[in-house]
């Protein structure tokens, strides 16, 4: 099976070295992995489904129609890109009108769905390959870790949750639990209520965080990370309050287990929080 990476629309704008370092990982396990090209935003569903249900089936249809035309299984590291993706095509297979609908639009730019495609997340793929990770691992992460897997990432159960603390403590990470953890980050909620989303949510989660003793957050999702990286400047803005934690995604503490150096893949470049102590309590 061979995978097509969808970047979605955060992780190029302000995430270049997650990006670096998921194919770093991808490379290092020989996974059949590429982007997958000429794609759309994933019209996401939080928003876009709730104004238009078939506006955004259509829409989105076309990053399915696309992967099954380059033979290959979507893949999303974002949550909400995930659900978009997975929530389309199963609504496409379970309802043969929305299928017509959806195709009748497609041919029109020369692509058709023929429910061939798969769509998987990011730690899916992770998980499959966890043997593969532990023998890979050359440089154990002995730090204690707060995660935060998103909203999006429960929505359909608690696979993904599972998947994502089992392959963080592969890395040799003690993750601290927090009252937070099934907390949304509150990215869509700052469309309608930024104090809320800001002071309730993302930054309850970060004051925790501060007062512990981990010595990040981990992430996954794009979207969460696109709504902690503003709460980080919004607090040093308003209210001058500076956050020393830094936000660390999952793919970057892979890659350094399997013995890259943090500039392989910018580490400390473009970021809210530098994670200079971090790097120096890993690589030490």
């Amino acid at each position: 099976m061979n995978y097509g990476y969808f970047l979605g629309c955060v992780m190029p704008a302000k995430m270049p070295w997650a990006e670096k370092a998921t194919f770093l990982v991808a490379k290092h396990l020989n996974l059949p992995f590429d982007y997958l090209k000429g794609t759309l935003c994933c019209i996401r569903p939080g928003v876009w489904k709730a104004i238009n249900p078939d506006w955004w089936l259509l829409l989105t249809s076309q990053n399915l129609a696309l992967a099954e035309k380059q033979g290959v299984s979507i893949v999303d590291s974002c949550n909400g890109c995930y659900i978009s993706h997975y929530e389309c095509l199963e609504e496409i297979k379970n309802n043969p009108q929305k299928l017509l609908m959806v195709n009748n639009y497609l041919e029109k730019i020369g692509l058709k769905i023929e429910l061939k495609v798969d769509v998987k997340h990011f730690l899916e793929i992770l998980y499959e390959n966890l043997d593969k990770i532990k023998k890979n691992i050359v440089r154990p992460i002995k730090i204690k870790a707060i995660r935060h897997l998103g909203c999006h990432g429960r929505k359909h159960g608690e696979k993904l949750p599972n998947y994502f603390d089992e392959i963080i403590k592969s890395l040799g990470i003690e993750i601290i639990d927090t009252p937070y953890d099934r907390m949304c980050c509150g990215l869509l909620l700052y469309l309608s209520d930024p104090y809320t989303s800001v002071y309730r949510r993302a930054g309850l989660k970060l004051e925790y965080i501060e007062k512990s003793d981990a010595d990040c957050l981990i992430f996954i999702c794009s979207g969460c990370y696109d709504q902690f990286d503003r709460v980080v400047r919004i607090y040093k803005d308003e209210k001058g309050i500076e956050f020393k934690k830094p936000i660390i995604h999952l793919s970057e503490l892979l890659a350094l287990s399997f013995g890259y150096k943090p500039e392989d893949f910018g580490m400390m470049y473009y970021r809210p929080i530098s994670p200079i102590n971090l790097i120096n309590k890993v690589i030490s």
